[in-house]
């Protein structure tokens, strides 16, 4: 947790560029600065399942895909963009990363078109932080559909979608650094870090 307040994670990348349907810039800028401390998710079932699930979905990935995968306990930093942080799932091997997703029957059509916006984030940045080549997005669907989605960095304009990537993420890192707050928008979120920062007085 103390390294993660020294960076942007790759599960935070989409909330920094405003593009998490749950946290937005203004709340993730509290926590990174510490006004407001990161939410406990210790009691949170999809949390637990999700981690629960996690070694038998990559047990799978490894016999379904005939790629051989391992764990990384380790921190990664990009090297030059010393704010972006990864902690991987598994990595693949020869030059792939697999981020594991359990995705319940409330959340199941998001995944109909592909991997949801958000996600694409957290995986490009890990492709920005490693240097990797493509990423293997492995999804349990509500519990019974079993799915791999492959994003390369050199498809669909990636490249540029990364750069673009790093670009806002330094800009949110700096208001982080300056102690400033981003933009607000409309989100629930910003309305939660609003009426933290700005609270109502009570007296009146």
């Amino acid at each position: 947790l103390a390294v993660r307040q020294q960076g942007i994670g790759s599960s935070e990348a989409a909330a920094a560029i405003g593009l998490s349907p749950y946290l937005s810039p203004l709340e993730l800028w509290q926590q990174k600065t510490g006004r407001i401390p990161a939410p406990d998710l210790s009691d949170n079932e999809a949390v637990f399942w999700g981690s629960t699930l996690e070694p038998l979905i990559a047990q799978v990935y490894q016999e379904r895909s005939g790629l051989r995968v391992r764990r990384l306990n380790a921190v990664l930093q990009h090297p030059e963009q010393p704010f972006m942080l990864a902690n991987l799932d598994r990595v693949v091997e020869g030059s792939g990363i697999l981020e594991i997703k359990t995705a319940g029957w409330r959340s199941a059509q998001a995944w109909e078109s592909g991997v949801p916006e958000a996600y694409q984030c957290q995986v490009l940045h890990q492709l920005a932080v490693t240097g990797r080549a493509w990423a293997d997005v492995a999804a349990l669907i509500a519990g019974q559909e079993f799915r791999v989605y492959r994003i390369r960095r050199d498809d669909d304009g990636n490249e540029a979608r990364i750069a673009e990537l790093i670009r806002r993420e330094g800009e949110f890192w700096g208001y982080v650094q300056s102690d400033t707050p981003p933009p607000v928008d409309g989100s629930a979120s910003s309305a939660r870090a609003l009426a933290t920062l700005y609270p109502s007085d009570s007296g009146t």
